[in-house]
């Protein structure tokens, strides 16, 4: 038996998948300095976030690392993040919980859809869509704006605005999963 050279075995932990990691290990940092109202240390946190968020994604294309791991840890990170922010402005009253249930059924949706057609057909393809990005950029960036002293009107725009996408997203994502379940009946 001959022995593989060394290096010859493609490693997961790629440099965008420890940016990832990364990412998520902001996550208790974030939501502690938030609950501390430690302003400055959430808003570098969270600006990190977003752009370790653009970065992973940009190293993985630049360096041919693509894996199937980073396609699942970096929506992973981006919905754990999400859902640990806007439940922590749900908590400290910032907004709704009605926002946060539209945010949260949105990724639960994400996550059951795709487990169930994995389930089904045993394809593990995620397929990012662009209004999913897009919301996800967009809730990203009202969750830091939220944490700002901008006037009211601003707010409810923004609100109003990230709840249309989300819902949106959300209606995009089961369009598809009908799409790929009925592509495999």
């Amino acid at each position: 038996m001959k022995a593989k050279p060394a290096g010859s075995k493609k490693s997961v932990m790629t440099l965008a998948n420890k940016i990832t990691v990364v990412r998520i290990l902001t996550i208790p940092a974030i939501v502690i300095g938030m609950l501390e109202q430690a302003h400055v240390w959430v808003y570098a946190l969270l600006t990190f976030s977003m752009a370790t968020d653009l970065l992973d994604g940009l190293a993985a294309r630049r360096r041919g690392e693509r894996t199937r791991l980073g396609a699942f840890l970096d929506p992973l990170a981006d919905k754990l993040l999400l859902i640990a922010v806007y439940m922590t402005l749900t908590h400290m009253g910032v907004i709704e919980v009605w926002v946060f249930v539209i945010i949260f059924s949105r990724d639960l949706l994400i996550v059951l859809g795709w487990s169930v057609i994995y389930i089904l057909t045993g394809s593990s393809n995620i397929t990012p869509r662009v209004l999913g990005k897009v919301t996800t950029a967009v809730q990203m960036a009202v969750a830091l704006l939220f944490m700002l002293e901008v006037p009211e009107t601003i707010h409810h725009f923004l609100l109003w605005a990230m709840i249309l996408l989300t819902i949106a997203s959300a209606a995009d994502y089961v369009r598809l999963g009908e799409k790929r379940l009925g592509e495999w009946t």
